[in-house]
């Protein structure tokens, strides 16, 4: 770790340092592509935040910036400028730059996934992450749903492909089944209405011989 400069305010100790991809655990996974393609021309323009590691081989721990780091490693960069928290913070008070860092940010439909995964990754149940994002209960249940979707579906809805509620019936399949309703369905050739996601979702969930027997059910 190459120290750069230290950060001490009231509420927070930190030091500004370029880390080895190599030292931080990075979790498994892909970045959004338009992610990729944004570091690739410009870099990294906003620090990720580290922690240091409390066990396992690698030396820090992402708290916030999972894809950021992602984008990186597909792009065989070997450091990153990151924000190192200081050893004697709590996780509350970390659980909390993952809100900062989501939401301050860009407050849209999409922040608020990533941050309640982040929050859920950290352990947080549904009433400490309502307080935090201040929502609704209702809402919450939206952000679960909506944090279960495969990579094609929320890259659909990054670029407006598909809306928030095609998204969500979608997200409550599994995500190898999200994923072939973009393969049979591509955006050239398809038009992504919330009735034609409903209708691919039925015919899934009800093969057309159990299709056939229901409708034969009268109607009232």
């Amino acid at each position: 770790m190459k120290v750069l400069c230290e950060i001490e305010t009231a509420t927070m100790y930190a030091t500004v340092a370029e880390v080895a991809l190599s030292d931080i655990g990075i979790p498994e996974g892909r970045a959004p592509r338009n992610l990729v393609r944004s570091i690739a021309h410009q870099g990294v323009i906003e620090p990720v935040i580290l922690k240091y590691a409390t066990f396992g081989d690698n030396q820090f721990e992402v708290v916030a910036g999972r894809r950021r780091l992602q984008a990186c490693r597909e792009l065989k960069l070997e450091s990153v400028v990151s924000l190192v928290r200081s050893k004697a913070e709590s996780e509350t008070a970390l659980a909390s730059v993952t809100l900062s860092e989501n939401l301050v940010r860009s407050r849209n439909l999409l922040s608020e996934v990533e941050a309640f995964r982040e929050l859920r990754m950290g352990g947080l149940d549904d009433d400490v992450i309502q307080s935090e994002l201040g929502l609704f209960r209702r809402d919450v249940r939206g952000l679960e749903t909506l944090s279960q979707m495969a990579p094609a579906t929320e890259e659909a809805l990054r670029t407006g492909k598909i809306s928030p509620s095609s998204a969500k019936t979608l997200a409550k399949l599994p995500p190898d089944v999200q994923e072939a309703f973009f393969s049979e369905n591509p955006p050239e050739k398809s038009k992504y209405t919330l009735k034609s996601v409903q209708a691919w979702r039925m015919r899934y969930l009800f093969p057309s011989n159990q299709m056939s027997c229901l409708e034969t059910i009268p109607m009232f």
